[in-house]
């Protein structure tokens, strides 16, 4: 039986990382919280850019 290798996915340009993000935060309820959701968002990237995981529980 052959093995399938996964291929990792391809890493995301700023631009399209923030698009992907930003979906999540349309409705405009979010509106008031643009900064917090600002923030969260320049988080997630520096993270996604340091491939950082969170680190296990114990």
């Amino acid at each position: 039986m052959e093995q399938l290798r996964k291929q990792s996915p391809a890493e995301l340009e700023r631009a399209e990382f923030h698009e992907r993000f930003a979906r999540s935060f349309t409705d405009p309820r979010f509106d008031g919280l643009r900064d917090a959701v600002d923030a969260l968002e320049e988080l997630a990237w520096r993270q996604y850019c340091e491939q950082r995981w969170p680190a296990p529980r114990h």
